[in-house]
C-alpha cells in the first residue's frame, strides 16, 4: 500500500482534481415561512404554457395537477431546479401545503415580481375590437413610440380575441412585470407595460432556438455540439483490488474508441469520481472532462495509486451521487449527451453515509438517486468488477443501470480471464452508446431548419425529454411551441390604452389594511412633525418589515416591498421630509392623503364579503394615489 502523499502527488500531477463540497437544498420544513423576492413579498410565477405540469416530487412522473393559464402560483421554496409551488397565498409553508401543491421546473415559469396585471375593461368583451399587440423587443417598440407606424416596426404578437372572450373577466389577467411611462411621438406620455400575455402559435410544435446573437452558422454548430458530443463520468471503486481492473479497462476504452470515427471520438470527454471507503484517508477525488486519450492515460496512472479498503462494502451511492451533482459536466463538450459508468467491486453500502463528501446526504436509496439521474437524462452503465457480492451489490447496480435505461454489467463465473471479458464489455457498452448518441444527433439535425426570422426550429417529435435536458444543461436558449391547440406564454410589452385596458393589482386584507392606516397617520391634521414621523415609521415598518429603510422614500418601500406602483408622486418623499415643509405644505398634502385614504377604505367596506372568501381581490390601480 502507498502512503497517502504518493496519492496527492498524482492528484496534484493531474491538475484538474479537485475535492467539492456543498449542500443540497431541500424544501423539508413544514413551518418556514413562504419564499419571498428580495424586496420582500411573496414570490409567485406564472406558467410557461397551458401545457405546464406540477409534479409529486422533483424529477417524478406523477402529476399532480396542470398550472392554469396566466394564473400566478406562489414558490414555497426551492430545490435545485426546481420550484415547489401552491395555488395559495400563504404567510406560512404549512398553511400552504394544503393547497394544490407540486414542484415545476423553474425554466418552465415566469417570476411575476409585482401585483399588478392588466385586466379588459368591459368593451374588451363585446367582440368588436381589435386584437391587442405586443412588442417583444425594445427596440422595436422605441422605433414605434417614435413614428407610430406598425411596417417600421411591427408587433411581435397578437391577442387571441376568441380565446380573450372565452376567459371569465378579472380571473385571467396578463401579468405586469414592471411599467414605466415613455413618450410617444415626442408629444404625449404613454404608459408601457412590460407583461406575460399568450402568443399565437403555428399548428406544428416546434422548438425554436433563440440566441442573443443570431447568426446561423454559430447556431448550428452549437446545436451540432450539443445533440452530438458526449461526456462520460466514470465512478470508479479505486481501492486496492481494483489497479489491474483499472489498467485493463483503460486500455480497452482506448482501444475502441481509436476504432471510431476521428470526428466521434474528438466529440467525446470523459471524467473520474475516484472512490474510497468512509475510512480511508483521501475518500473522493473529482477531475474535469477530458479527451479520450488522456483520461486513460490518467486512469491508468491512477491505477498505480489505488489502496485503501478492507472494508467490503463501499459507499457506491455517495460516489454516484457526488458524480450527478458535483462533477463538472458542463465542461466537456458544450454539455452534450451525459452517460455515467460506475464501477464496483465487492459489495455496496446502502443507503447513503455522507461521510465520504460534504454534499451527499445520507439515507438517499438506490432507487432514489437512480430517479434523480433518469430525471436530468443520465443513463448509468453499472459494473461488477470482481465475482464478490457481498448481498446489495447486484441489487444496488442492477437499480441504478435499469431505472436510467442503462446496462449492469455483471462479473458472472470464471477465472482470470473472466476480468478481460468484462473490461471488453465495458469498452463495448460505452462505444456502443456513442455510437447512437452520434447517430440519433445527425438525424436530429438534419430536421433542423432556418424558418423562424432567421432562428432555428426543430420539431418537437424529434426532441425527447433527454435531449431538451440537454439543451438547457449546455445553456441553449429555446421556447417550446406547444403545437395545435396549446397556448405559449411570452413576454412583452403593450402601450397604455385606457379604452381597452384596466389596470388592477391583487391586494389581501391585511396588506389594504396596512396601506389604509398608514395613509391615515400620514393625513392625520392638527399633528406635530414629531409625533406624525413615529407614527408613520410605525406604519411603515409594519409594511416593510426588518427590510425598512428610513432614508428610501415611502413610494419606494411600497414598491420594493409590496410589488405595487403608484401612479403619483404624491408619497414620493422620505419621513425627513416632514420636518422641512411649513403648514401650508403640510395641509396641502394631508388633504390629498386624506382623500386617498377615504378611496381606501371605501374600496375595503365595499369588498369585504370578497375578502372573507379569497385571500386577495383584484383592486382597480386607479384607486391608489
Amino acid at each position: 500500500m502507498l502512503r497517502r502523499s504518493s496519492w496527492n502527488l498524482w492528484v496534484c500531477g493531474l491538475a484538474g482534481l479537485l475535492m467539492a463540497s456543498g449542500s443540497a437544498l431541500a424544501c423539508d420544513s413544514k413551518d418556514n415561512k413562504m419564499k419571498t423576492t428580495e424586496f420582500g413579498f411573496i414570490y409567485k410565477v406564472v406558467g410557461g404554457s397551458d401545457k405546464v405540469e406540477a409534479k409529486k416530487a422533483p424529477g417524478s412522473k406523477d402529476t399532480v395537477f396542470t398550472l392554469d393559464l396566466l394564473a400566478p402560483y406562489y414558490v414555497i421554496c426551492e430545490e435545485d431546479q426546481f420550484y415547489k409551488v401552491t395555488d395559495l397565498q400563504a404567510e406560512t409553508a404549512k398553511e400552504a401545503e394544503t393547497g394544490k401543491v407540486g414542484y415545476v421546473l423553474k425554466d418552465q415559469v415566469h417570476p411575476w415580481p409585482t401585483r399588478e396585471a392588466l385586466n379588459f375593461s368591459l368593451v374588451a368583451f363585446n367582440g368588436e375590437r381589435s386584437e391587442i399587440v405586443a412588442w417583444d423587443n425594445e427596440d422595436t417598440l422605441a422605433k414605434f413610440l417614435e413614428t407610430g407606424n406598425h411596417k417600421v416596426a411591427p408587433p411581435a404578437f397578437k391577442e387571441d380575441l376568441a380565446s380573450t372572450l372565452k376567459r371569465e373577466r378579472a380571473t385571467r389577467p396578463y401579468p405586469v412585470l414592471s411599467s414605466e411611462t415613455k413618450m410617444m411621438l415626442k408629444s404625449r406620455e404613454k404608459r408601457v407595460y412590460h407583461v406575460l400575455l399568450p402568443a399565437a402559435l403555428p399548428p406544428e410544435a416546434k422548438v425554436v432556438i433563440t440566441p442573443d446573437k443570431p447568426t446561423q452558422e454559430a447556431e448550428k454548430k452549437a446545436l451540432d455540439t450539443v445533440m452530438r458530443s458526449a461526456t462520460f463520468c466514470i465512478v470508479f471503486d479505486s481501492t486496492a483490488s481494483m489497479g489491474p481492473f483499472a489498467k485493463d479497462v483503460a486500455a480497452d476504452i482506448k482501444a475502441t474508441f481509436d476504432a471510431l470515427p476521428a470526428d466521434i471520438a474528438k466529440n467525446s470527454t470523459v471524467g473520474f469520481v475516484f472512490y474510497r471507503d468512509e475510512m480511508d484517508e483521501e475518500k473522493v477525488v473529482i477531475t474535469n472532462p477530458m479527451p479520450v486519450e488522456a483520461a486513460m492515460k490518467a486512469l491508468t496512472e491512477a491505477a498505480k495509486y489505488m489502496s485503501g479498503g478492507g472494508d467490503p462494502p463501499e459507499p457506491v451511492l455517495d460516489a454516484v451521487y457526488v458524480g450527478h451533482h458535483f462533477f463538472k459536466w458542463n465542461e466537456g463538450q458544450g454539455g452534450g449527451r451525459r452517460i455515467m459508468l460506475v464501477v464496483l467491486s465487492d459489495d455496496a453500502k446502502v443507503p447513503t453515509t455522507g461521510k465520504i463528501h460534504d454534499g451527499v446526504p445520507p439515507g438517499l436509496e438506490a432507487a432514489k438517486i437512480a430517479e434523480d439521474l433518469l430525471a436530468d437524462g443520465i443513463k448509468t452503465i453499472a459494473v461488477q468488477a470482481g465475482p464478490g457480492d457481498g448481498g446489495k451489490l447486484t441489487q444496488t447496480l442492477t437499480t441504478l443501470a435499469e431505472t436510467t435505461g442503462g446496462t449492469f454489467v455483471e462479473w458472472g463465473s470464471g477465472g482470470d480471464e473472466r476480468r478481460k471479458k468484462v473490461t471488453q464489455a465495458v469498452a463495448n457498452q460505452l462505444t456502443a452508446a456513442r455510437k447512437e448518441t452520434d447517430e440519433e444527433g445527425r438525424k436530429t439535425m438534419a430536421k433542423v431548419e432556418f424558418d423562424y426570422r432567421g432562428y432555428p426550429t426543430i420539431p418537437l417529435a424529434v426532441l425527447d425529454g433527454e435531449k431538451l435536458n440537454r439543451m438547457r444543461v449546455s445553456g441553449v436558449k429555446f421556447n417550446i411551441d406547444p403545437g395545435k391547440g396549446g397556448v405559449l406564454i411570452n413576454e412583452g410589452y403593450i402601450l397604455e390604452n385606457q379604452d381597452l385596458l384596466d389596470p388592477q393589482i391583487s391586494i389581501d386584507k391585511k396588506t389594504l389594511d396596512g396601506l389604509i392606516h398608514l395613509f391615515q397617520v400620514l393625513g392625520a391634521a392638527g399633528v406635530d412633525t414629531q409625533a406624525m414621523k413615529e407614527s408613520a415609521a410605525s406604519a411603515l415598518s409594519a409594511i416593510a418589515g426588518e427590510g425598512y429603510d428610513p432614508k428610501e422614500t415611502i413610494e419606494v418601500t411600497i414598491r420594493k416591498r409590496l410589488g405595487i406602483n403608484f401612479r403619483t408622486k404624491l408619497l414620493d418623499f422620505n419621513l425627513e421630509f416632514l420636518a422641512g415643509m411649513n403648514q401650508n405644505e403640510r395641509l396641502a398634502m394631508t388633504k390629498r392623503i386624506q382623500e386617498r385614504a377615504t378611496i381606501l377604505s371605501q374600496f375595503m367596506e365595499a369588498n369585504l364579503e370578497q375578502f372573507n372568501k379569497a385571500p386577495a381581490v383584484w383592486m382597480p390601480v386607479s384607486q391608489l394615489p
